[in-house]
């Protein structure tokens, strides 16, 4: 049913098999995405895709008409014949990568005994097609065996395409709270605002690559994101279009990504070393690069437009998660004789995001499988209920949360990305002089 090493032999072209790369998927929404995919492609053909329906909230107000039409043959649904899967785990360590996978089989396989004990219809054959594999990557690093331009070519190598690319993982340079800042906040702002948007976390100005070559955080949340999305949109492109997905590269952005985050002239520190704040300040950048790709991507392509020869359409599409309680800020927390403390404010996160969430924040999702409902949302709602490149590029979807758990799924735009769209262009051309330059380093060109 399942692999933990990909073969290193190139699979055979399998014109109804999905696959799926999902970074950072040992942990947080990564984990909650890969949860939320098995859960969602495993009922039989006919069946709708529960993620993936068509919410109001979900639409612009140019698309909303389409909620009043009846359902055509893009409606989200399981084809017959059903496609089977193949879900690649990206990250750097083999070991969370079988953690992580026995964790994701263990919950998918007693959620389908529950389903079969209510009755419900579980695809035949559907374990028999599923395939889960880890492929090793080092966002910290552009070169090098495990380094993100090696993954790339590994995948081209061993895969005859992809069909979606969650560019999920990300990572601060968090290095603790300040107190005072935190309960200033709780009174000033209120619980729900002061639990999303914090403006106590301390952040390591300056951190570095192990290279010392790029400022830490953009080298991880920017740098790394786009090379992968320059390198592996042919394999995107060469989706099959028997397929009913269109193919997407799925970028994981923050609730705190504003273009405030960054300075007036923001080329001018574009690695963000000089930032106090450097996490929120990489994720807007990573956005408007998303931004850029979307619309170069899409060019002189209208709304009819669904593939060209046997090419495909592909969307950058951009996701907010929300506040849920992940390891994600644990570096923050605490460490070594002082690990209890860490863990009673990890207790304190998971009842605070809670309490959030009761009291009304649509901002609080509080577990990694809600939070990753944009996503899935993302990578599995046709074309037609998104707008197209030429009028939103990159748009956002979010989590919001209902006070009693049900989570819904917004629709957004990145914030004042008219503005952004020459910020973007800006870092898109440097990361891609980067980007070369590491080719030519890794014998590649």
């Amino acid at each position: 049913m399942v692999a933990t090493r990909s073969s290193t032999s190139r699979v055979e072209r399998d014109e109804n098999r999905m696959i799926v790369v999902v970074t950072g998927a040992n942990s947080g929404f990564g984990l909650g995405l890969c949860q939320q995919l098995l859960y969602n492609l495993s009922f039989p053909p006919g069946s709708d895709i529960p993620a993936a329906k068509p919410q109001s909230t979900a639409l612009p107000p140019s698309l909303q008409y389409l909620l009043h039409q009846p359902p055509s043959a893009t409606t989200p649904h399981i084809p017959s014949p059903p496609p089977a899967l193949t879900l690649i785990l990206a990250c750097r360590s083999e070991t969370k990568a079988i953690e992580a996978k026995e964790i994701l089989l263990k919950r998918h396989l007693r959620d389908l005994e529950n389903r079969k004990k209510r009755g419900e219809k579980v695809r035949e054959g559907w374990r028999d097609g599923l395939r889960v594999v880890w492929e090793g990557v080092d966002l910290d690093s552009p070169g090098g065996q495990n380094g993100v331009l090696a993954f790339c070519e590994r995948l081209k190598e061993r895969y005859p395409h992809i069909t979606t690319l969650c560019l999920n993982a990300g990572m601060g340079a968090w290095s603790g709270l300040n107190y005072w800042t935190f309960f200033k906040q709780m009174v000033q702002d209120g619980m729900p605002l002061a639990m999303s948007q914090p403006k106590y976390q301390y952040e390591t100005k300056g951190a570095m690559s192990r290279d010392g070559e790029r400022g830490l955080v953009w080298g991880t949340n920017v740098l790394a994101p786009y090379i992968m999305a320059r390198e592996l949109a042919p394999l995107l492109r060469n989706s099959p279009t028997t397929l009913p997905f269109s193919p997407r590269i799925i970028y994981t952005s923050s609730l705190t990504s504003f273009r405030d985050k960054l300075t007036k002239d923001p080329l001018d520190d574009y690695q963000l070393i000089e930032y106090e704040n450097s996490y929120s300040a990489s994720k807007y950048m990573g956005d408007v690069v998303m931004c850029e790709l979307d619309r170069e991507y899409n060019a002189d392509i209208d709304r009819s437009y669904v593939t060209q020869g046997e090419k495909r359409t592909l969307r950058v599409l951009t996701t907010d998660p929300g506040c849920v309680t992940t390891n994600f800020f644990s570096a923050g927390l605490g460490a070594g004789a002082w690990a209890w403390w860490a863990d009673v404010k990890w207790v304190f996160y998971w009842l605070a995001f809670y309490i959030c969430r009761i009291i009304g924040s649509p901002w609080h999702p509080v577990y990694a499988d809600q939070g990753a409902l944009p996503l899935i949302y993302a990578s599995l709602i046709p074309d037609e209920y998104i707008p197209p490149a030429s009028q939103i590029p990159a748009p956002r979807f979010s989590a919001i949360a209902e006070r009693w758990g049900r989570t819904k799924v917004g629709y957004g735009e990145v914030d004042r990305w008219e503005e952004g769209l020459d910020i973007g262009k800006g870092v898109v051309e440097r990361c891609e002089v980067i980007r070369k330059e590491w080719r030519r380093k890794e014998g590649l060109e």
